[in-house]
């Protein structure tokens, strides 16, 4: 009988692993230094402002002391990488088998940068680069993808060519859905051409 008992329990492990809620996927994109949605809730964004011809590098380089993009990247930006969303997110980014893998990948967050290479080591996710905004948030700030309130990054994906400028950006429009990483993997391929 307590054999039966063990399998009725695995029995019901399996299934409640399977019938877990999906995380949905956002089609859409909201204007940075806008606003988006948390569930239901309006959450405001800084007034700053990233578009499509920006130079990444030039705000990587003034707010955040990196060193100039050289290759097509694609650049993922999570509110926190500790959180089920932005952890799938992160995941889809360095595990993904849709991406070339000549393609460099970064990952933004307010993430203390210990936090950050500890999440990388634990996750087996050493393929990325991670860049923390934790110290002044000046990159949310300035690029309109800071949320006022809880002050973290709004979620989304940046694709840039070889020279750090902008061809691609997603802003989801409801933080708790991720971007469409595959589309951002297909136009990021296909600048590699």
């Amino acid at each position: 009988m307590p054999r039966m008992l063990v399998i009725l329990f695995l029995l019901g492990a399996i299934a409640s692993c399977n019938s877990a809620p999906e995380i949905t996927i956002n089609k859409e994109s909201t204007t940075p230094g806008t606003h988006l949605f948390a569930g239901d809730k309006r959450v405001e964004l800084y007034k700053g402002s990233v578009a499509i011809g920006d130079n990444l590098n030039d705000l990587l380089e003034q707010k955040m002391g990196q060193r100039p993009i050289k290759e097509i990247t694609v650049v993922n930006i999570v509110p926190s990488i500790d959180t089920k969303v932005c952890e799938a997110q992160t995941h889809l980014l360095g595990e993904s088998k849709k991406l070339k893998s000549s393609i460099a990948k970064i990952t933004i967050s307010r993430d203390l940068p210990m936090a950050q290479s500890r999440f990388a080591r634990e996750a087996k996710l050493e393929n990325i680069t991670y860049l923390s905004d934790y110290k002044t948030g000046d990159f949310g700030k300035s690029t309109g993808l800071m949320m006022k309130g809880s002050e973290l990054l709004a979620r989304g994906v940046i694709v840039t060519d070889a020279k750090g400028i902008i061809k691609y950006i997603q802003i989801v429009t409801n933080v708790y859905h991720l971007p469409d990483m595959d589309r951002a993997f297909n136009f990021a391929n296909k600048l590699k051409k």
